[in-house]
C-alpha cells in the first residue's frame, strides 16, 4: 500500500515537472515574499536556468553550493544550513 501511494505521488510530481502548467511560470513575478533558491553545482538542473528563474522573482536570492548535487541538503548539509541561516538573518 505504501509503495502504491509513493508511486502515485511520484507520478504526479514527475508529470508536473515534465509538463508544467504554463500559468505557473507566467505568474512567477507575483511572488512577493523574500525567496531563496539554492542549487547544487553538480545538479542535473542547470544553474543558469535557476538563475533565470531567480531574476524573475522580486526579492529573490540565488546561491549555488559548489560541492553539492541535486540534493544539496543531503550532499552538503553544512553549506546548505549556512546559506539558509544567512538568508533568514538578513
Amino acid at each position: 500500500m505504501i509503495v502504491y501511494i509513493y508511486n502515485m505521488y511520484l507520478s504526479s510530481i514527475l508529470q508536473q515537472l515534465n509538463e508544467p502548467n504554463p500559468e505557473w511560470y507566467a505568474r512567477i513575478t507575483d511572488i512577493f515574499m523574500p525567496t531563496l533558491i539554492i542549487g547544487g553545482r553538480f545538479s542535473h538542473i542547470l544553474q543558469n536556468k535557476l538563475q533565470e528563474v531567480a531574476e524573475l522573482i522580486p526579492n529573490c536570492e540565488f546561491v549555488t553550493i559548489e560541492d553539492a548535487g541535486q540534493f544539496v541538503h543531503d550532499t552538503n548539509l553544512s553549506d546548505f544550513l549556512a546559506v539558509l541561516k544567512n538568508f533568514l538573518d538578513s
